[in-house]
């Protein structure tokens, strides 16, 4: 189903993706998380569908069923268990490039890495970041980044303040952030206000580097 194409004039540039070449599956429990992944990747003209599973048993149903070609599987539940909670999913298709995120908790790098994932998302990496680790697992670049795993002084945010800034994460405009959370633009304008002065914090890009760890509180 991926459809790779290189560049016929500079055969050292990175490798291309067709447009709508991708069919991408989220794998999370956290429905805020996995809606923001999904509306993030499917914002890229390289993928044409994103499928979303809850849990492992679901995600194995649809890579039998429909075949993707990358998942992005939030392993932050597994505890030390990560690579026999991969397991099944490798099994469902062997070739499938998994990018395993650690979005709630403490994050241990090496044991990620040890599960044999083909990259580590963590929630303190830019938008622009996430898209270049996914995209780099499906073609097999190497997409390095640092990883913090330092926790942040908690906050006292509100439900609506916390799904706003969940989907500020993902790079969601104010107005597919509205959509998500069924109110209007200008309560998405207040809830992030009242964020940004809770974080003491300028913008929104401010405001996504101090999230770490509160989405996890």
């Amino acid at each position: 189903m991926l459809s790779i194409v290189m560049s016929q004039l500079h055969p050292d540039s990175p490798v291309d993706l067709r447009d709508d070449s991708v069919q991408a599956l989220v794998v999370d429990s956290h429905p805020l998380t996995r809606i923001g992944l999904a509306v993030l990747l499917h914002r890229q003209a390289w993928v044409g569908q994103v499928l979303l599973a809850n849990d492992r048993d679901e995600a194995v149903n649809l890579i039998d069923r429909q075949r993707p070609d990358v998942a992005v599987v939030d392993v932050s539940e597994a505890g030390p268990f990560v690579s026999s909670y991969l397991a099944p999913l490798r099994s469902a298709r062997p070739a499938m490039p998994l990018v395993l995120a650690g979005c709630y908790g403490n994050v241990n790098r090496a044991q990620l890495q040890a599960a044999g994932g083909a990259a580590v998302l963590t929630p303190e990496l830019s938008v622009e970041q996430v898209v270049r680790i996914v995209r780099g697992a499906l073609v097999g670049e190497q997409a390095p980044v640092p990883i913090s795993v330092a926790k942040q002084p908690s906050h006292e945010l509100s439900e609506r303040e916390r799904e706003v800034l969940s989907l500020l994460c993902t790079g969601a405009t104010n107005r597919e952030i509205a959509a998500a959370m069924h109110v209007g633009t200008e309560t998405v304008k207040k809830h992030a206000g009242a964020l940004y002065r809770k974080l003491g914090v300028r913008n929104r890009t401010e405001a996504v580097q101090r999230a770490t760890t509160l989405l996890a509180a």
